[in-house]
Order: structure tokens, then sequence, then C-alpha cells
């Protein structure tokens, strides 16, 4: 076995030879993944992740393993999201995530970073494992929902419009629960024209809206104004934008503690699949 000791940035690392060692990672991972270069780059820029702030382990010019971090802010960070760690099977059993962390994140604290976040399915326990050593706690825990819309209720007189520039001021206050950091309002911003906004207009006031990534038909954000819920709004943008995107949608991170949004979501028809915790190290 050939033991990686050489970590370093990602500063030189191409997106082919980043995509195609994301795939090997993920090559026998719990959910079906595979990165096209251009889907990787979607993500990265969605994501705000920098190839400066993330980590790569070498053995010589072979990639073989990676941690990509986003950044809250491109001037001055204070926070770091790991938007996907990966080892190809080669390379694994050396404790690499824990050793890279343990060599960046004295760096990381020196540079002015106070946290960093990430999102690990349930189920896998040696990267809830490994994040624990690098001393990672759980902070919340993410359901994920897909399937077909199958809505039956809706209101009456809302007009429905795409608007590619909301008001997220306003819109952002809509919200109950603090969106992970693929759907915060930054990220959906990022990813445009990829995910577009969708509004309900009642009297000619916006009531609620739905944020949703065109090409993989998954929803970024959706709420309603708090004095017009329960009128079947949700249930509007919901069913204008299943039929506009015509396919299987999908939802993730939603908090358990929010159980209003889990049951609206069943009820038309997207089904959990899985559960996510949110992890995070305060330096």
């Amino acid at each position: 076995m050939i033991f990686l000791h050489d970590f370093r940035d990602l500063r030189t690392a191409s997106t082919e030879t980043l995509s195609s060692t994301f795939n090997e990672a993920f090559s026998d991972y719990i959910v079906p993944m595979h990165l096209t270069p251009s889907i990787l780059e979607q993500k990265m820029k969605a994501e705000n992740i920098q190839r400066a702030w993330s980590i790569g382990a070498f053995n010589g010019n072979e990639l073989g393993a990676f941690i990509l971090h986003g950044v809250d802010n491109n001037e001055h960070p204070t926070v770091l999201y790991n938007g996907g760690t990966g080892v190809i099977p080669a390379f694994r059993g050396q404790h690499l995530i824990q050793k890279m962390y343990e060599q960046f994140i004295p760096y990381y604290k020196q540079q002015g970073i106070r946290k960093i976040l990430l999102e690990v399915i349930s189920s896998n326990l040696p990267a809830i494992k490994a994040y624990t050593n690098s001393g990672f706690h759980k902070v919340r825990v993410f359901r994920c929902y897909k399937g077909v819309v199958n809505v039956h209720k809706t209101a009456p007189g809302i007009n429905i419009r795409e608007n590619n520039t909301p008001e997220w001021t306003l819109l952002s206050t809509f919200m109950d629960m603090e969106p992970s950091w693929s759907n915060m309002v930054s990220s959906i911003q990022r990813e445009r024209p990829a995910t577009s906004t969708w509004e309900a207009v009642f009297n000619g006031e916006v009531v609620g809206y739905i944020s949703v990534n065109k090409e993989s038909r998954r929803i970024r954000n959706i709420a309603v104004h708090p004095a017009f819920r329960r009128k079947g709004i949700a249930n509007a943008l919901l069913q204008y934008v299943a039929q506009e995107l015509d396919g299987p949608m999908s939802i993730i991170n939603i908090d358990e503690k929010n159980q209003e949004i889990g049951a609206f979501l069943e009820q038309a028809g997207l089904q959990y699949f899985l559960s996510q915790y949110e992890m995070a190290v305060e330096l």
C-alpha cells in the first residue's frame, strides 16, 4: 500500500482531475453520484467552493483524496463549508480525512476561520467517525425527500410568476428554518440561471415562493408568508413548478424539528428517503 503524506491545497487541480477523482471516490457510495466536469463546476459555483481553501492528498501528481471547501466570504472568510470529501479506494484505511484536517485546521485558524460545517448521511458511520475524530459534533438532523408531486388542493386566485431577481430581503422573512449551505439565499443566487425562483402573488402581494434547480429538479427553498399559510399556496407553487419541469423532484436538508414542512412534503407526494447530520467544528 502506498501511504499519502503530501497534503496541499487544490489550486493546481483541474476540474477534470477533481471530477474523475470525485467519481472514483464515490463509485461505491450509499447514494449513486456521478459528476461531469460541468456539473462539478456548477456545484463549486453555487457552494462557493474555492480551490485555495480546499485540501488534497497527493501521490506525486495523483490526487488520492480531497476535501472541497466553500467560503462564506471571498475577502475575509470566517466559515468554511465542506461540500464534498472523498478518498479513492486504493488509499482508504489511512485516516486521510483526519490527517488532512489535522494539518490544515491550525492554518485555517490562523487565517481567521472560526467554524467548519458539513453534512453527512446518518448511516455513513466511517465518515461520521472520521469527522468526530477531527473535532466535529452534530448540530442538526436533516430529512431528505424525493418523488413525483401529486397535489390535489391549491389556492384559488393565486398568480404564479417566475422572477430571476426577487426581493430576497422580503422572501427571507417567510422562512421558519435556517437553510443548510446549499439552500441559502446566497447559494441560490450563485446558482442562477440553473436555479430559478417562482413567486405566488395574491392581490398584488407576494405571499410565497419556491426556488428550484431546473436541471436536477431539486427544490432549494420553499416558504409562504406566515399570514397566508394553510391556504394551499405552497401546494400551488409545487404543482406549478412540477408541471413546468415535468419530472420527479427532490428536496434535501429539512430540519427534522420542522415537522410541518415534512408533513406538507409527504402529503404532496414526496417521500422521505434518508437523513443527514449537519456537523460543525469551532476553531
